[in-house]
């Protein structure tokens, strides 16, 4: 079973997600420039809102290159004397990768992983008490830790924000875990031209009469309606958290709310680009492929003096769904429900229309059920 979020969202002037030169993110679709904001900027917004952290406390990792120095906490904290912890500590540095190697770690301190992971308390405490074990029997630790890595890997993590978005890690001590989410990078429905902001800042303390700022600098941005799109797998969810009815429910929930709620932070001080969906449609399908409606944009949709940039997007969105429902039915189809904000005539989507984002999840979630694959 799937569960797929559509959402049209109109930003004003903004830098939401940046590249490598500063500039706003972009690509070609098309055959037109569009805006674009990638994957992972929008994920790690949805797992990062407030939303998502409260409705799911407890039940989150965290990710970072810093696993062997929170064992290394641990360690202190139960008393191991510090030149051991460090040992410990920089030795499972070593192991968190996978090229064969281990041996008496560098007289330099690691404490950090060779990428940056995914990873829970849990996993933390299970390494930690593998080091306490063996200290108390006053075995080898290095030759623990190898072990660990060769026979004892770490449980698989049963955490909400892991299950949903995976974990690949080059290290044949810890378990992948294959998201049962997927997200678009979202795109553009109209096309864009990358605009230059020149701004300066004139320094306070200047002399009187001196001239001239302070500093200066120049910023792209860009003003787009973007479409989002994302899939999560509600099978695969169950099987990554370990077929718990309750938590899974409550991750779909969380996940969805996040992602209505979720905006990206660049630029935020200089733009305040805070305009939530003008619509969330999510689709609940038993069987079949899911649909990403991306190409309902492959034409550039413009305004004109009777419609907006936004109300012709969602036009585009409805127009491009009844076509595709034509073709290739819509039998698998358990749950459609719509929200726009405003006024927009719908062909296809008229009979599925909601009108608060309440209603739209109650009814998301009522057609989900929770059975592992």
């Amino acid at each position: 079973m799937f569960v797929e979020l559509h959402m049209l969202q109109n930003f004003p002037p903004h830098c939401l997600n940046r590249d490598d030169t500063n500039q706003p993110k972009d690509c070609e679709f098309g055959g037109y420039r569009r805006a674009r904001i990638s994957s992972q900027c929008l994920k790690r917004a949805i797992r990062k809102n407030p939303k998502f952290q409260e409705n799911l406390k407890g039940h989150l990792s965290k990710r970072s290159l810093r696993f062997p120095s929170q064992i290394h906490q641990y360690l202190i904290k139960e008393g191991i004397e510090e030149n051991a912890a460090k040992k410990a500590a920089n030795q499972f540095a070593k192991i968190a990768k996978k090229e064969s190697g281990g041996g008496e770690s560098d007289e330099k301190d690691v404490m950090k992983t060779p990428q940056i992971m995914f990873f829970t308390d849990e996993e933390v405490e299970f390494c930690a008490k593998k080091v306490i074990n063996a200290i108390e029997k006053n075995e080898d630790i290095i030759k623990i830790i190898r072990k660990f890595k060769d026979k004892e890997k770490s449980p698989q993590p049963r955490n909400a924000d892991i299950a949903l978005f995976g974990r690949m890690i080059t290290s044949d001590a810890f378990k992948d875990i294959h998201a049962a989410c997927q997200v678009a990078h979202a795109i553009s429905t109209n096309q864009v031209n990358m605009e230059m902001d020149f701004y300066t800042a004139v320094d306070d303390l200047n002399p009187e009469g001196e001239t001239g700022a302070g500093m200066m600098g120049v910023v792209g941005f860009n003003s787009s309606c973007f479409y989002r799109y994302s899939c999560l797998d509600t099978g695969k969810l169950l099987e990554n958290l370990g077929g718990d009815n309750d938590l899974c429910q409550r991750t779909i929930e969380a996940y969805m709310r996040a992602s209505v709620a979720a905006i990206p932070t660049g630029k935020q001080n200089s733009m305040a680009a805070q305009n939530l969906p003008s619509l969330i449609f999510a689709v609940v399908r038993n069987g079949g492929s899911p649909w990403s409606l991306a190409n309902a944009f492959e034409k550039p949709v413009y305004p004109d003096k009777n419609c907006s940039l936004v109300q012709k997007s969602i036009s585009a969105l409805d127009n491009h769904w009844g076509n595709l429902c034509k073709v290739y039915g819509s039998d698998h189809i358990l749950a459609k429900p719509v929200v726009i904000v405003g006024e927009v005539e719908l062909k296809n989507l008229v009979d599925s229309k909601k009108e608060t984002l309440d209603e739209l999840i109650s009814e998301t979630m009522n057609a989900v059920s929770f059975q592992e694959e």
